[in-house]
């Protein structure tokens, strides 16, 4: 049985890593902790002083966007789910647009979606969402039937470099790879630059072949500011974790 909790771990080199045994556990405002039904495909971000961290989160049975907040990544301070059920792929932005939190978002259903587009929402709060709009929507090919959200966007001189997920389906099933685009610095929801071609598509045995085969699926990304290096961190057909340099 598959287990879909989330876990603490620290590396030196980013490459080999020690993992806590014990899962996260989330403590409530008043003290206690939250009761977890699963989590997975996490992001980590850094805003001012505080690490946050969403995943999909179950809530009572439906997937909705859970949010925590860290500052030493032993205490879990869990907020309110950003969005009601049905959604997935939440990516907070590293610093406040236009005065406010801002996250993309994959809205979705209950199940394997077979459809989704990229928003855009703000909060003043981390609590409260709105201003919403549509980012990105699928465009044929290796991303024909639904994208979403990948790892944290790294700023750029040309805006948002957002690294995405596209899916289309196959006569064997969803195949998932990553594209590329270049988001407005202010206006995040204009997309300036897209990908055609994939840039990384399943073809290891280890992305073809696992618990869900044939899937790339980026959810993290180091940058270098100086040589302009990024480490890709992603899911491969949902079993492994990999790493891609550009």
């Amino acid at each position: 049985t598959r287990k879909q909790l989330l876990h603490v771990g620290f590396s030196k080199d980013g490459v080999f890593w020690e993992i806590d045994d014990e899962p996260i556990k989330f403590m409530n405002e008043k003290g206690g902790y939250n009761e977890f039904e699963y989590g997975y495909d996490p992001r980590v971000c850094k805003i001012e002083d505080k690490y946050y961290v969403t995943w999909c989160n179950g809530y009572k049975g439906f997937p909705t966007i859970g949010i925590a907040k860290t500052t030493d990544f032993k205490k879990f301070l869990q907020l309110e789910n950003a969005f009601l059920p049905f959604n997935r792929n939440g990516v907070l932005f590293p610093r406040k647009i236009n005065g406010n939190y801002a996250m993309l978002s994959r809205p979705s259903d209950k199940g394997h979606t077979p459809f989704g587009e990229i928003f855009y929402s703000e909060s003043p709060d981390m609590t409260y969402w709105g201003k919403h709009r549509l980012v990105m929507r699928p465009c044929g090919g290796w991303q024909s039937t639904k994208v979403g959200g990948g790892p944290i966007p790294i700023e750029t001189d040309e805006g948002w470099l957002m690294i995405y997920h596209g899916v289309l389906t196959s006569c064997n099933g969803f195949v998932y790879s990553a594209g590329a685009a270049i988001l407005d610095s202010e206006k995040p929801w204009i997309v300036k630059y897209r990908t055609k071609p994939y840039i990384l598509s399943p073809r290891e045995l280890y992305e073809c072949v696992g618990d869900v085969p044939n899937v790339v699926f980026p959810c993290t990304n180091l940058c270098d500011a100086e040589t302009g290096r990024i480490v890709i961190y992603y899911g491969a057909a949902d079993t492994v974790l990999a790493l891609a340099y550009t």
